[in-house]
């Protein structure tokens, strides 16, 4: 009998830890981009695949490097939170699509595109002075 209990104990817990909040959505192909004038404050975009995965990009404008990292998501009625491993590491606001200091829009194209294209602009608008 007092197996059975810690079963039922058990079931119980685990059922409750796991089951989903009614806003969490699925958000499998959108995609944010995230641009900030600022040279030194990074550039980002994220690509939302199934599973509740997502791809960020980060840019590094003083670098022109774009770095990629695979997370995992979860939504409720007011965000987005990117999860790494178990711990929240950032918190997109769904209505302002608000992520850290940056102002995100949707995107039709691939923001690793989008990425790439920024750091064209950049260079040209950094070189455009040069003579030779």
């Amino acid at each position: 009998m007092k197996y059975f209990l810690i079963l039922v104990f058990y079931f119980f817990f685990s059922s409750n830890v796991l089951s989903n909040d009614p806003y969490d959505n699925d958000l499998a192909g959108k995609k944010l981009i995230c641009f900030v004038k600022s040279e030194s404050i990074e550039d980002w975009g994220m690509k939302f695949l199934p599973d509740n995965e997502v791809i960020l990009y980060s840019m590094n404008k003083l670098l022109y490097e774009i770095y990629k990292y695979k997370r995992t998501y979860r939504t409720d009625l007011r965000n987005i939170k990117i999860i790494n491993n178990k711990d929240i590491e950032f918190v997109i606001n769904r209505s302002t699509l608000k992520f850290r200091n940056k102002k995100c829009t949707l995107a039709d194209i691939e923001p690793f595109i989008l990425l790439q294209r920024r750091i064209d602009e950049i260079k040209q608008e950094k070189t455009k002075k040069n003579k030779i």
